[in-house]
């Protein structure tokens, strides 16, 4: 870009190509980068430079600039080709070039810089005003296709191509006519020089388009990508403040979590201990219930030795003792069942106390549950109005995005730290999703527990109305009993009573 402002000797450089200027040194990394960058925003946005950066610049670019576009007058080959052709009536200059280059402006075709230089000296010359700068001819490409050809003056005729200028002698020496061919083959092969240098002029110009049009897509792709890195940071930022209020949430909930395994930790050594203890009474019982049958496997044989002797000594009385034996076993089977529905009624009802000290706890431990669940909604309440602040706070956040585009390079740091924080809060994550199906799990169990109790507990109910229920046909056949197997039976009793 410095060579073709120097190509056209403009001894000031415009505001359009001193951007594209700074972006060429950015792009080549010529200079600072973030002075560059501060500089070329200020010339996007029409601010005012300070002087050492504007210094800074003219040194880069090794001359001078405007901070506004000059505008630049329309030249269209309408109002050169008049000239031109006024040029070759009055003679002045070389008249086959004039028409070479009359030609070239009227097929719309591009000028040779060296043609374009001897026109304006000519044009300079001339007595006639100039429309047009001759600043503006090394830029145009292209020229509007000319009007009708002028009528021509009704001095002398029109010059056409081949025809000599004015004060032309019909009678030229020899030696001027092999001047003018060796000028003319000189001209010709300047001409052929200077097509060549048109040709590699006109694909360096599309090398130059096709190179604009690539920075101009690629500032398009960094003002994107600046835009999305802002975005993410901005995300990210209020990403690492969620978090870690949720860290600070899930340490509140481990602690809790803990308290109340402590507590279930110590229920369960409770029932535990109390289990122990309901064994140890169970085996104790179990003895004496041994020594129990013990005592009446010796009373069973004491009465049958008797009864032997009974039958003996009296034989008529043996009817009379075969019923009273028969009556002594059906007494001794109905003492029997009393005595093992006492004992189920005992362990039934030393159960049904475990049971409802069970209960109890598990109701406890809903109660705690529910206080959890109260203490997590305003956690969430709470969390929820962090939030309402967070986003008020983003509007004071966008007012500080522009400091901190200097800051890009230290921010590719922040981003790599901030994706190992979103490691570390996802695998956070996870563990408070097993947290929380653990004490679903937990509160399922419990649920079930409560159910199996409750269910114990009613059909315990109906054991015992049941029980009930047998006793009384129980006492009246006891009363009736009046022997010797009955006095017998009540030493049992008692012997019973005093163990338990």
């Amino acid at each position: 870009m410095r060579k073709l402002t120097k190509g056209l000797d403009m001894s000031q450089l415009t505001l359009s190509q001193t951007i594209e200027n700074v972006q060429s040194l950015i792009d080549s990394g010529n200079g600072d980068p973030g002075r560059l960058y501060h500089i070329l925003e200020c010339l996007k946005n029409n601010k005012p430079l300070y002087h050492s950066d504007q210094n800074y610049l003219e040194k880069k670019l090794e001359s001078s600039f405007s901070l506004e576009d000059k505008p630049e007058p329309p030249a269209t080959g309408s109002d050169v080709l008049p000239r031109i052709q006024e040029l070759m009536n009055t003679g002045i200059g070389d008249p086959g070039r004039l028409q070479h280059i009359y030609d070239m402006i009227s097929n719309n075709k591009t000028l040779y810089h060296s043609d374009v230089s001897y026109l304006e000296s000519k044009l300079n010359e001339s007595v006639s005003p100039t429309p047009a700068e001759p600043e503006t001819l090394p830029k145009q490409t292209e020229y509007i296709l000319p009007p009708p050809p002028p009528k021509p003056a009704p001095e002398p005729k029109p010059v056409s191509k081949g025809t000599m200028p004015k004060g032309w002698d019909s009678t030229p020496d020899s030696a001027e006519v092999e001047k003018i061919s060796k000028d003319i083959q000189k001209e010709e092969e300047k001409i052929e020089k200077q097509k060549l240098i048109s040709s590699e002029i006109d694909a360096h110009r599309s090398k130059l388009t096709q190179l604009v049009s690539h920075r101009k897509q690629y500032e398009q792709k960094v003002t994107q990508e600046k835009a999305t890195l802002e975005a993410q940071i901005q995300e990210e930022r209020l990403k690492i403040e969620s978090q870690t209020k949720l860290s600070e949430e899930m340490i509140v909930q481990k602690e809790e979590l803990d308290k109340v395994k402590k507590e279930r930790a110590k229920i369960i050594k409770n029932i535990n201990s109390e289990k122990t203890k309901i064994s140890k009474e169970l085996s104790q019982q179990k003895r004496q219930l041994a020594q129990a049958q013990l005592e009446q496997e010796k009373l069973e044989k004491q009465v049958e030795t008797e009864q032997a002797l009974l039958a003996k000594m009296i034989e008529e009385q043996k009817s009379r003792l075969v019923e009273q034996a028969t009556i002594a076993s059906e007494i001794k089977s109905k003492q029997d069942d009393l005595e093992k529905t006492k004992k189920d009624y005992e362990l039934i009802v030393s159960q049904v106390n475990e049971e409802k000290a069970k209960f109890a706890e598990s109701e406890k431990l809903k109660n705690l549950i529910k206080t959890q669940e109260a203490d997590l909604i305003k956690a969430k309440e709470d969390r929820l109005n962090l939030i309402n602040t967070i986003s008020k706070e983003k509007d004071a956040i966008t007012k500080k995005t522009k400091e901190e585009k200097d800051r890009l390079k230290s921010q590719e740091t922040l981003a790599k730290q901030l994706k190992k924080e979103e490691k570390v809060y996802e695998s956070l994550k996870k563990k408070r999703e097993k947290t929380e199906q653990q004490i679903k799990l937990k509160n399922q169990k419990l649920k079930e527990k409560q159910q199996k109790l409750k269910d114990q507990i009613a059909e315990k109910d109906k054991k015992l109305k049941s029980l009930g229920a047998k006793k009384t046909p129980a006492k009246k056949s006891a009363k009736k009993a009046a022997t010797k197997p009955a006095k017998k039976t009540a030493k049992k009793k008692t012997t019973k009573k005093k163990s338990s």
